[in-house]
């Protein structure tokens, strides 16, 4: 989860890039600031692709939804349940 904390102005970033890169290695995001306004967010490629997942992955639960709505045939729970595991075994 990002937090307010970790919010670091530009020229920290800068100066102490080492201790940045370490941080985000462990899953860190941060908010770089230039002059007291955000500027960008960072964070490691891993952490990218797990966040791009989650969005991707709730786009699906929502047509899946949208589709049971409509009175469609949905999945059964049993291969539910397999494509959920195998889903988690995947994840970084």
């Amino acid at each position: 989860m990002h937090r307010t904390q970790d919010t670091y102005p530009l020229s920290h970033f800068r100066q102490k890039t080492g201790e940045h890169l370490a941080r985000l290695a462990d899953g860190a995001i941060e908010t770089i600031t230039q002059n007291g306004e955000a500027v960008m967010i960072v964070m490691s490629p891993a952490r990218y692709d797990a966040l791009i997942h989650e969005v991707e992955r709730g786009h699906l639960w929502d047509r899946s939804l949208a589709r049971i709505e409509a009175g469609e045939d949905g999945v059964s729970s049993a291969h539910l349940k397999q494509a959920l595991r195998d889903e988690i075994g995947r994840m970084p």
